[in-house]
């Protein structure tokens, strides 16, 4: 069953998995959620960063079947003074594996956001 909700992967992230297919090398886990206030477009195949990143943050990875949840929480001191209207999953390696670009949302310090990103195998 397919994940209509599932955001695709960068070919940066294909890259890698590939490598550890063909190698047995360890595959590098999701581990950051990065926020940033670009506004372009997302493009799996030319993506690598996010446009303009402001913070990042360590996340939960929930797996069910073959889906895996990235699910990261950014407070309203770290955003500061910055616009949220992108954020992405990077490995602990730091390969970008996916971005959305949002709404603009705007916080004060004692707000908070909680966000996710679907990727499916």
């Amino acid at each position: 069953m397919s994940n209509p909700t599932a955001t695709p992967t960068t070919l940066a992230y294909r890259h890698q998995v590939a490598v550890s297919a063909a190698t047995g090398a360890a595959i590098s886990k999701a581990a950051w959620m990065a926020f940033g206030s670009g506004s372009k477009a997302y493009s799996p195949d030319e993506d690598v960063a996010l446009v303009v990143e402001f913070a990042r943050v360590p996340v939960t990875n929930i797996v069910v079947g073959a889906v895996l949840t990235v699910r990261g929480n950014m407070g309203g001191i770290l955003a500061a003074d910055n616009v949220l209207r992108e954020f992405g999953v990077f490995t602990e390696s730091g390969v970008l594996m996916g971005r959305r670009v949002v709404k603009p949302k705007e916080f004060e310090s004692t707000s908070e956001i909680e966000l996710d990103l679907d990727f499916e195998y």
